[in-house]
């Protein structure tokens, strides 16, 4: 039989699932319930494995790993994001690298428009302060015919999108890929950047984390943002200057920020983020839910089987 490896499930969340029950029809399942510590102790797991299920970000999949591990042919990933896997090594060494995209699109957008909710109504603040015996009576931000400025319109930012208008938001966007279809259909106007930063009450980063979108929004981007805006981000961390964007919502520029990813994960203690009473953090648990989690694990695993059946699907490399 085959041999599967699941190195990182810490902590776990395939084991006990039906994805787990899926992955043992398909072969010899290896489950490993804490933490790869170094890419030597990955190696030494995942040794002889045909397949490969990976859970967490954690584990780091680069051109070193793909020089090592004989015999792989599968990496299936938990999750849409790919920028802990090599993938020009993973294509060289012949291994077929899948991911379970849309599966979060729901529950992330969801999460986006809570988060931004949070930031306007200044929830957070009010509750700790009415647990504090406080009354507080300070105004608030309606987003009902506010413009939405949405960067990026993959699965998770359409959702948004559609999430948006049906409360009654304008909507802006900007995208790698313009669909005039979809635009049409939700009632999206295109966008360049700047316009989208200068027009937009709040702006919601929705692109994937690569080369081109590494350190995109920046300090030029948030002094063009049109004062008070708001800004959002549930994408990855990497994507915005957490510097610039310190700054911005110190001195005034932003009102506020509704946060579910960073630069560094876990937020390190005493973090500037963390003292800032206009910025609504999340720990990176957007589309932590258990229906998220089920489905996901499960095109992971399908995603096994459908590459040993020799009909690769949700390929990324």
């Amino acid at each position: 039989m085959a041999r599967i490896v699941v190195p990182d499930d810490a902590p776990p969340v395939l084991t006990g699932s039906r994805a787990e029950a899926r992955l043992r029809e398909l072969g010899e399942t290896e489950i490993h319930p804490s933490d790869c510590e170094g890419p030597e102790e990955l190696l030494r797991r995942v040794e002889g494995a045909e397949a490969i299920v990976n859970i967490r970000a954690r584990c780091k999949f680069d051109a070193n790993f793909f020089a090592n591990a004989a015999g792989l042919a599968v990496l299936s990933i938990w999750g849409t994001g790919t920028d802990h896997v090599d993938l020009p090594a993973a294509r060289k060494a012949g291994v077929t690298v899948s991911n379970t995209p849309g599966v979060a699109a729901h529950s992330v957008a969801e999460h986006t428009l809570a988060l931004m909710l949070a930031a306007a109504r200044q929830i957070p603040a009010n509750d700790a302060a009415v647990k504090r015996g406080e009354w507080p009576r300070g105004q608030m931000t309606q987003l009902t015919g506010k413009t939405l400025g949405l960067i990026g319109l993959g699965a998770i930012g359409r959702q948004t999108a559609r999430i948006a208008r049906g409360i009654g938001m304008n909507l802006l966007a900007w995208t790698f890929h313009p669909d005039d279809a979809f635009a049409k259909e939700v009632g999206i106007e295109w966008a360049e950047l700047d316009a989208l930063y200068e027009r937009s009450d709040i702006v919601s980063v929705h692109v994937r984390q690569s080369p081109d979108t590494a350190g995109m929004i920046g300090e030029e981007a948030f002094s063009k943002m049109k004062p008070g805006a708001i800004f959002v981000n549930t994408a990855r961390g990497a994507i915005v200057d957490e510097t610039a964007l310190v700054s911005a919502l110190k001195d005034g520029k932003l009102s506020a920020a509704g946060l579910d990813v960073f630069d560094e994960e876990p937020l390190p203690k005493g973090h500037p983020l963390a003292g800032l009473r206009n910025a609504v953090l999340s720990p990176h648990n957007a589309g932590v839910t258990h229906e998220v989690t089920e489905a996901g694990l499960l095109m992971a695993a399908e995603n096994v089987a459908r590459a040993f059946e020799g009909n690769p699907q949700n390929v990324v490399n």
